[in-house]
């Protein structure tokens, strides 16, 4: 699966920004799921994934993380990394696939 996660704080003014670029685009990648961390209400979330500034943009495919954007991400630079991250991810489950079933 694709997960994308912006961490943000509330007194970011960047981070609001963010969130407007963002906007509906959970609609656009129904198969990727999308998570917003604050680090002020969950810093050991933050800890865990090295995230120190905000607001900072994670891509997963799988556990593997693909991308990483720290600051402002523009949307069609955000869309194709998700695109990027899911074909990634389907090219890797079929290849696992085709070596199980040998």
């Amino acid at each position: 699966m694709t997960e994308v996660i912006l961490f943000t704080q509330e007194t970011c003014g960047a981070c609001a920004t963010q969130r407007e670029k963002n906007e509906g685009i959970e609609d656009e990648f129904p198969d990727v799921e999308f998570r917003e961390v604050d680090i002020q209400n969950d810093l050991e979330t933050a800890e865990e994934y090295g995230v120190r500034k905000t607001p900072t943009t994670l891509i997963y495919a799988g556990d593997e993380r693909v991308e990483k954007f720290i600051g402002i991400v523009e949307r069609d630079e955000l869309e194709e990394a998700i695109r990027t991250a899911s074909s990634e991810r389907s090219g890797l489950a079929q290849r696992l696939y085709d070596y199980v079933r040998g």
